[in-house]
C-alpha cells in the first residue's frame, strides 16, 4: 500500500492562512478531497494522512469529518491546545474517532520563543 503521509486540505482565505504569502500564488486556492482523489489515483497512491494546516480544534474536527466521508483519507494529524488545562478533554473527544492518528503543534509560527520550553 502506498500512502502520502503528509497532506493538507483547506478552503483558502488570506485571513485563515496568513502564512500563504504573495510568493505562494499556487497555494492560494482550495485544496479539498475532490481535488486530490484523481491525482492520487493517477499516481498509484492508495491513501493519505491529512495534517492540520491551522492550529485550531475546529480544523481538527473538520479534517476528521473529511476523513469520515473519504475512504482514501486513512488518518488525520490534528491539533489540540497542548498547554491548556483542557487538553485532556480535547484528546478524549478526538480520540473517539479512529482516524485520528496524532496531534502536533507547529513551532515556527509561535510568537513565544520559549513556548516549547514551557517557561
Amino acid at each position: 500500500m502506498v500512502i502520502d503521509s503528509h497532506h493538507h486540505f483547506w478552503t483558502y482565505s488570506p485571513q485563515a492562512y496568513p502564512w500563504i504569502g504573495e510568493r505562494m500564488k499556487k497555494l492560494q486556492r482550495d485544496f479539498l478531497p475532490e481535488h486530490l482523489a484523481a491525482e492520487i489515483k493517477a499516481a498509484g497512491v492508495d491513501g493519505v494522512v491529512s495534517v492540520q494546516a491551522r492550529q485550531s480544534t475546529e480544523e481538527t474536527a473538520w479534517l476528521l469529518g473529511l476523513a469520515g466521508k473519504n475512504d482514501f483519507i486513512k488518518g488525520v494529524v490534528g491539533w489540540v491546545p497542548l498547554v491548556a488545562a483542557t487538553v485532556r478533554d480535547y484528546l478524549e473527544q478526538f480520540a473517539r474517532q479512529a482516524k485520528l492518528k496524532a496531534v502536533r503543534h507547529v513551532l515556527q509560527d509561535e510568537s513565544d520563543d520559549d513556548y516549547m520550553l514551557g517557561v
